[in-house]
């Protein structure tokens, strides 16, 4: 089980250095970047508040706002991906 978290810490490695590189091709780089991050912690609190009824559950916590904000919509999905294994 311990390779499958380094499976998926890489992928999200991966996944955040694409982001990156979109947003270095787009005109707009801080602005690409700023709406990554900002619909990342809007998602985890609409994943949060709908948790009750989804059964779905992400603890909020300083790790997971603060990746959520770096990484966005990927680190939610490693998140879940995670929770789901572990």
């Amino acid at each position: 089980m311990e390779i499958l978290k380094y499976i998926v810490i890489s992928l999200l490695s991966l996944s955040a250095f694409i982001i990156f590189c979109f947003a270095v091709k787009s005109k707009k780089t801080l602005k690409t970047l700023f709406l990554n991050g900002f619909m990342g912690v809007c998602l985890l609190a609409i994943i949060d508040l709908t948790s009750r009824f989804t059964g779905v559950h992400i603890p909020i916590n300083l790790y997971t706002v603060a990746g959520s904000a770096v990484f966005g919509i990927p680190a939610l999905i490693g998140f879940l991906l995670l929770g789901f294994i572990f």
